[in-house]
């Protein structure tokens, strides 16, 4: 909108919007840091989408900012580095959220254990791959390499062939986690009932929950106390003590 001709008041107006849309997103970013504070921080796959998407999504709130000034948008609009500056924001900051999410929540949905190890592996694809395909594109768009054009000039070649290499490295990390998944419901192991150690309401039944959700009336505990959180060798998840055994063939 800045380079449309609107008037000089309603490009200030529109700039003062543009950049009251930081405000939300970098509160959130700090509540979910200091979520982690002072915290026995454990690498699962889950943990490990849910920081890259923390990354990914500060990214791409931080490059907002140059597009929200006047003078910087102007030589920006309408380059590859709104393109990326877009994915960081949505595909960063949505759908690794929502696998990091899926992740969590299969064993519950589905009553079984995905392997871990390629989950993992999955995720440091993914968020390496991510950034190869959409960071180069920042360079190209500070240097004036404009989005929508088939050719482009040759110095600009460099970032294309990285941008493309991390696009093919992407679509196959997401393709893995999809196959890491799928396998889990054939091959998996019986997911017991809170496989995450949480101590919240929703893990205190079977997984997955029965008809009516509890087979008895759970007890609400304290959700900070991870004090019985034990890592179970046979089903490969960290459990409660006490807590549902997996259901059993």
């Amino acid at each position: 909108m800045f380079t449309s001709g609107q008037s000089e008041m309603v490009t200030i107006i529109f700039s003062v919007l543009t950049f009251s849309v930081s405000i939300p997103s970098a509160i959130k970013v700090f509540n979910w840091l200091a979520t982690m504070y002072k915290v026995s921080i454990v690498l699962a796959t889950p943990m490990c989408y849910a920081l890259s998407f923390l990354f990914l999504f500060t990214i791409g709130g931080l490059t907002g900012l140059f597009l929200g000034a006047l003078a910087t948008d102007i030589h920006l609009h309408d380059t590859y580095f709104v393109v990326a500056h877009f994915h960081y924001v949505m595909m960063g900051g949505t759908l690794v959220a929502f696998i990091g999410g899926l992740f969590y929540w299969w064993p519950k949905m589905t009553g079984r254990m995905y392997n871990e190890f390629w989950g993992q592996i999955s995720s440091l694809i993914v968020f390496v791959a991510f950034n190869l395909t959409f960071f180069p594109q920042f360079v190209m768009g500070s240097r004036g390499m404009p989005r929508r054009y088939y050719n482009y000039l040759p110095e600009f070649q460099v970032y294309h062939v990285l941008s493309t290499i991390g696009a093919f490295l992407l679509g196959f990390g997401l393709l893995l986690a999809a196959i890491v998944l799928i396998v889990s419901l054939f091959k998996g192991k019986k997911a017991p009932a809170n496989p995450w150690g949480a101590a919240t309401l929703e893990w205190q039944c079977s997984s997955p929950p029965p008809l009516a959700n509890f087979e008895k009336t759970p007890t609400v505990g304290n959700p900070y106390d991870m004090n019985s959180v034990v890592w179970d060798p046979d089903t490969e998840s960290f459990i409660r003590r006490g807590d549902v055994p997996p259901v059993t063939d």
